[in-house]
């Protein structure tokens, strides 16, 4: 009861290992899945991000071109003008002003009405500026003059004398709808879009920006978190819809902005699944082609073991024909040289006459064994169907036993119907099989015993039943019936009952045997039917003879 109990104990703690190892496979796999579905959209964003670097490149580069000539850099504001009005147009900039180091104007071009010019109390704006006095290039903050339609950026470039000194600012408006179509260049699946913040969490770019202007504080705190990483991902739900999303960002080159992409949780989940799904069936098929050539591999195997076991019953079955081959001829050689050495030592006189007849008995006996063994050993030949009338054959097949039935003064009843009496089979080995069974039937009877022949249907089948009164077949000797020189006769081989089985195996039947000790036995041979007869009649209805 104990070790019964820590059996299951141990099934229950391998059970739980296997399918805490499973679900962590599984765990690690879908987590994988799910970096792989992140590294695919942080490309797709770092693209965004690299055709804004792009843009802020062209558009730093064409100002630092103009704060390079004569005109701009000698800070006159008649020089200037001529060198803004010159490149503006061939470089692309709007609203140019030139500024010296202490933030003012010397001249600009105001090619964008409807933008105001910068206003420099602006704490943000001022500190860009004091970036361009020390040499390097500036990005401001979206800046809004009226309405967000209008908003803009500044950037900024230093103008130096050729040295490092720095004499003066270099500064142009970009509208952020320019941004915008920088940012919209590859479409994005339902719910999924890409939106660009300033270093104040300010939006610069964002579907929904009519919406979101004037940022609220919920917005700033969900955002400016991302400030202080230049790249990563967060989850959290989102204010504008309600909806759990993914944010994946990266920054500029140029500015302490962020680039966002924001995707639904459900759709990231959803291409993980797909991803896997896909997985799942290269990974089956993988599995069910493995599990097919296992099979075979087994399959091969087991032919294998099983030719090896045929094999081994093949000799088993050698050895024991041998050895009752050996012991059947033994016997009567044994007889036959006791009387020939008795004749031997008696040469004067003549062989008796019953001694010459046991010697010619025996040597029959040798020789009807070694026919039977003939029969086992080549099957006969291949049987020619027909129609047999075994009502017909079993008549014949009684008459012929009727000097065997007179000697033990044994009676033989047939019962037949009167239609549905044909089989299909061989004529001469189907009398063959009943002349061996009626015989053995008799020879189980005692003096004045019974044997009942019935012809009738099981199975859809033609049903021949032989019942004696005999002794009977123990239940353990049953199975063992039909095995060559197995029998329960003094003087059996057995030999006889196997032909019976094989010629009635080769017709597609079978024989059964049902048997109570001391109350006899019934042999049942099923044979196919004809099948083109009408159904065969009741019991009442049958006719019988007896011998």
């Amino acid at each position: 009861m104990l070790s019964g109990s820590k059996n299951r104990a141990v099934t229950v703690v391998i059970g739980t290992v296997l399918v805490a190892i499973i679900g962590g496979l599984i765990g690690n796999y879908f987590n994988y899945q799910y970096r792989i579905v992140v590294a695919g959209e942080r490309e797709r964003l770092a693209v965004t991000a690299n055709y804004l670097d792009m843009y802020f490149n062209t558009r730093l580069a064409g100002l630092k071109m103009l704060a390079a000539c004569p005109g701009v850099k000698s800070l006159k504001p008649e020089l200037a003008q001529i060198d803004l009005l010159a490149a503006t147009d061939v470089l692309g900039l709007a609203n140019v002003g030139l500024y010296d180091r202490n933030s003012r104007l010397i001249t600009d071009l105001w090619t964008m009405p409807g933008y105001g010019r910068s206003p420099f109390e602006q704490w943000n704006y001022n500190k860009n500026f004091e970036v361009a006095l020390s040499g390097q290039i500036a990005v401001s903050d979206r800046i809004v003059y009226g309405s967000i339609e209008n908003a803009y950026i500044n950037i900024l470039v230093p103008i130096t004398d050729g040295s490092d000194k720095v004499n003066g600012v270099l500064s142009a408006h970009v509208p952020i709808s320019d941004i915008s179509l920088s940012v919209l260049r590859e479409s994005m699946p339902e719910n999924q879009y890409i939106f660009v913040i300033d270093s104040s969490a300010q939006v610069v770019h964002h579907p929904r920006l009519i919406e979101l202007y004037p940022e609220c504080s919920l917005y700033k705190d969900q955002f400016s978190g991302m400030l202080n990483n230049k790249s990563g991902m967060k989850e959290f739900n989102s204010f504008l819809d309600g909806m759990d999303k993914l944010f994946i960002y990266t920054d500029l080159y140029n500015a302490n902005w962020r680039v966002i992409m924001a995707m639904p949780l459900n759709a990231v989940y959803a291409r993980v699944l797909s991803k896997s799904l896909e997985d799942a069936a290269s990974f089956f098929f993988l599995a069910i082609c493995f599990g097919l050539l296992y099979g075979v591999w087994r399959q091969a195997k087991r032919h294998e073991r099983e030719r090896e076991q045929l094999r081994m019953e093949r000799m088993v079955c050698v050895n024991q024909l041998a050895a009752g081959i050996a012991h059947e001829i033994r016997n009567p050689l044994t007889a036959i040289k006791g009387f020939i050495q008795l004749m031997a030592r008696r040469n004067d006189r003549p062989p008796r006459p019953e001694h010459l007849e046991i010697i010619v008995a025996e040597i029959g006996r040798i020789d009807s064994l070694i026919s039977e063994f003939q029969m086992l050993a080549r099957p006969p030949k291949e049987p020619v169907f027909e129609k047999v009338n075994i009502c017909k054959l079993l008549q014949d097949v009684t008459f012929l036993m009727e000097g065997q039935l007179h000697t033990k003064n044994a009676a033989v009843t047939v019962k037949m119907p009167a239609l549905g009496c044909t089989a299909v089979g061989d004529i001469s080995q189907l009398k063959q099989v009943f002349i061996n069974l009626l015989k053995n039937a008799v020879e189980a009877v005692p003096n004045e015993g019974r044997v009942v022949v019935a012809v009738g249907r099981q199975q859809g089948m033609m049903a021949i039943t032989i019942e004696d009164n005999g002794n009977g077949i123990p239940a353990e000797i049953i199975d063992k019936l039909g095995t060559p020189f197995f029998t329960t006769k003094e003087y059996g081989t057995g030999l006889g009952l196997s032909v019976c089985y094989s010629i009635v195996q080769n017709h597609g039947g079978k024989i059964t045997v049902a048997s109570q000790v001391g109350q006899g036995t019934t042999f049942t041979v099923l044979l196919p039917a004809a099948g083109d007869e009408s159904v065969p009649l009741t019991v009442d209805e049958q006719c019988s003879f007896g011998i």
